[in-house]
């Protein structure tokens, strides 16, 4: 009869061998209990030795894992990571990995090269990343939720995954992985971003919205073209020198004084430019986004009192759920009547109109930025009926709803 280590590794085997990947289960003191990796190419930039990899996946083995974790490495690999539990105690963590979410084409291989400085390893690297099984994030994370079951006997749902690991969120939405060649190496073209997620996160920025900001998915490696061949940090700080550009756009239509804006832009590209990793780069590049956010957010609250700020808010908060005039006044512990002359007096409309407004513009961002139904739209946000939704819709932008996603389109294409 097997003893539990060994059930343990049975099971392992099991998931390494129907999906190709290596596993490693370390205990809380760091020491590696086993591992299946079947003679698997070690990646020659760090040869997945143990302290690199634990340093490139920021894991401590002594801290525990919940649910499964997906970790991202800057040489493009992912990695899951979740906690083994036994009669309610931790006996280790599982890695699991690595895969590629798309196939990695050649400048990106030679980028990462160039930057570590292993040119005579070149066939070795590209012969790694050949080797490596692609796996889209929608399907990592099943394997994430499929894996903790089988070891833990716990059954969670891929939404739980996902909202712990927010930087997969939305891009398990889309399936990179269907759009490259998957049996032959073929050399597909530089993907650029996705203009959808670029319109979203400078809609944010314009409007300030700070907590949005904080969960907002950036833009996965996959999504971005590459704007050096010879270096992958150096398309990095092209990438994000181009997103501070538009984000600074973005807040100045927002209402942040130009003068403010541009000073801001130069100081973050400016510091980007001294950078020397990926990490940093990354960081500095989503402190430039959230300080712009804030300060967007800081001139839009200049603008109102206080009372009317804090009304504003509980309706865009609220805006998927039904809201009345007196609900917004009972937050502010003001009677219907006086509510209704000051938020006029401030916001020029009244506060039915402004809900509406508000409802409206998610409306319309939901046309835009998902596949939602029109149909279903209506109901989302709380309108009575269809009928009632598309009169007011109509009224704040002056066409239907179809009307709107068929212009949409249009300018799309």
């Amino acid at each position: 009869m097997l003893n539990r280590i060994d059930t343990l590794k049975e099971v392992c085997k099991l998931i390494s061998e129907t999906f190709d990947l290596s596993i490693f289960f370390v205990k809380p003191t760091g020491e590696i209990t086993f591992e299946i990796t079947d003679n698997r190419v070690l990646n020659p930039l760090y040869q997945n030795e143990k302290q690199n990899l634990f340093s490139i996946l920021n894991f401590e083995p002594d801290k525990p894992f919940q649910v499964p974790v997906i970790r991202k490495t800057y040489f493009y690999e992912n990695y899951i990571l979740f906690s083994v539990v036994h009669e309610e105690m931790i006996e280790g963590t599982l890695i699991i990995g690595p895969s590629l979410p798309y196939v990695l084409f050649e400048q990106k291989i030679n980028g990462l090269i160039n930057d570590f400085h292993v040119f005579a390893q070149r066939e070795q690297v590209s012969h790694y990343y050949s080797s490596m099984p692609v796996i889209s994030i929608d399907k990592l994370l099943k394997i994430s939720v499929m894996a903790f079951y089988l070891i833990n006997q716990t059954l969670i749902s891929t939404e739980q995954v996902t909202k712990e690991n927010v930087n997969f969120g939305e891009q398990g939405n889309q399936d990179k992985s269907k759009l490259l060649p998957n049996t032959k190496r073929e050399q597909p073209q530089a993907f650029h971003h996705d203009p959808l997620l670029e319109k979203k996160l400078l809609t944010i920025i314009r409007e300030g919205r700070l907590e949005e900001l904080k969960t907002f998915t950036q833009m996965g490696e996959e999504s971005t073209g590459v704007l050096s061949k010879s270096s992958y940090i150096r398309s990095k700080k092209n990438v994000s020198i181009a997103g501070i550009t538009l984000a600074t756009r973005a807040s100045i239509e927002g209402g942040l004084h130009p003068e403010i804006a541009f000073s801001l832009s130069d100081i973050y590209i400016q510091r980007l430019e001294d950078l020397k990793t990926i990490k940093d780069i990354d960081h500095v590049t989503g402190e430039a986004f959230f300080i712009l956010t804030e300060k967007v957010n800081q001139v839009k609250e200049e603008r109102f009192s206080k009372t009317i700020t804090t009304c504003k808010n509980y309706i865009y908060n609220n805006r998927y759920e039904r809201i009345t005039h007196d609900d917004v006044a009972n937050q502010v512990s003001l009677s219907h009547s006086y509510l209704s002359i000051l938020f006029k007096k401030e916001v020029g409309i009244s506060v039915s109109d402004y809900i509406q407004q508000v409802k409206i513009d998610e409306a319309k961002n939901l046309i835009e930025y998902t596949e939602t139904p029109l149909s279903e739209i209506g109901s989302l946000l709380n309108f009575s009926d269809q009928s009632y939704f598309t009169k007011v819709f109509k009224k704040h932008t002056g066409i239907t709803p179809k009307q709107y996603k068929e212009k949409f389109h249009l300018l799309q294409e």
